[in-house]
């Protein structure tokens, strides 16, 4: 490259940052080069070469688009690790992806905007507990969603739909939170909240000093300092609940009870390498690992048994 845009400048008498426009490559990539080239650090790295892996059996293959067209909206990498989890099919997302194309299965979303920095993130369940209300509509009113999330897990902690707003709404559904912790309760969370009225109320000060809890406001007109629940109140929106025609409250606690329980079980969270968020709230996530990397080696072995039985002349292939 370094040579090529040498003899380009040579023979046109153009300038360099010109060249490399055409080309595709950046000035201080270019520059980095050449700094490289001095100190003879620019050689190519041949590295080892690698087999082509065994391609899925008919049976895999059927497996992964029979469940990918019950999980319309659900993308391929998270598809992987539930369908690994949930003992349907073994394979790596990079196969998971290619047949989802060729079957033109895979799902597509538009990106929604770049986040903003957040805080610290915890490090154990309950240290840190976000909290917050979304607006629901349910024929033929709107109700208030109040949703509260462990902020190391992403599991939701607790909820309540609600015919009215006021902050004793939000004080009694993180009473029933904190009621439900308590035997096992080795500290007290630190809850992350906005400006929203309920928070600046006398009701909610008189909760929060009652209760001995320490609460954070998040930044004003800052929404992603509390971006593990906005992400949580998209998710509703878009798997969740927004998803059934429901028609009075009582089918809409029905659907939320549903959708909560699918979210915490068994739904695979991207934040959480595609484990649900019990797995990290109550479980243990290590071990689930362990048992995804058995079933991914096991399925190798029975992958490679399968193309010997079926004379496809690929025995010695082996998969990454």
């Amino acid at each position: 490259m370094l040579e090529t845009v040498d003899q380009t400048q040579r023979l046109t008498g153009r300038a360099v940052r010109e060249i490399l426009g055409h080309l595709g490559v950046s000035a201080a990539t270019y520059y980095r080069w050449i700094d490289r080239a001095q100190t003879g650090a620019l050689a190519d790295r041949a590295g080892p070469p690698r087999r082509p892996a065994l391609p899925p059996t008919p049976t895999e293959v059927d497996a992964v688009c029979r469940f990918a067209l019950r999980h319309p909206t659900m993308g391929y990498k998270r598809l992987t690790w539930l369908m690994i989890d949930e003992d349907v099919a073994y394979l790596r997302a990079h196969h998971v992806y290619r047949l989802l194309v060729e079957a033109d299965l895979l799902a597509r979303r538009p990106r929604g905007a770049q986040g903003l920095t957040r805080p610290a993130a915890p490090t154990r369940p309950d240290q840190v507990w976000h909290i917050d209300l979304m607006y629901l509509y349910v024929r033929p009113r709107w109700y208030y969603l109040v949703d509260i999330l462990d902020g190391y897990s992403r599991f939701l902690v607790h909820w309540s739909l609600n015919r009215t707003l006021g902050a004793e709404t939000v004080t009694l559904t993180l009473q029933q939170a904190l009621d439900a912790l308590a035997p096992r309760r080795p500290e007290t969370p630190v809850l992350i909240h906005d400006h929203g009225a309920q928070f600046r109320s006398t009701e909610w000060r008189r909760f929060v000093i009652g209760a001995g809890l320490i609460d954070v406001k998040t930044r004003i007109a800052h929404p992603e300092s509390n971006g593990r629940l906005e992400r949580l109140h998209r998710t509703h929106r878009e798997e969740g609940i927004g998803g059934e025609e429901v028609r009075d409250y009582y089918q809409a606690v029905d659907a939320m009870t549903r959708w909560e329980r699918y979210y915490n079980y068994r739904r695979p969270h991207s934040a959480l390498g595609y484990m649900p968020p019990i797995e990290y709230y109550r479980g243990d996530p290590q071990a689930r690992w362990e048992d995804r990397r058995r079933k991914l080696a096991d399925a190798v072995t029975a992958r490679r048994a399968y193309w010997r039985r079926s004379g496809h002349g690929r025995q010695d292939l082996s998969q990454n």
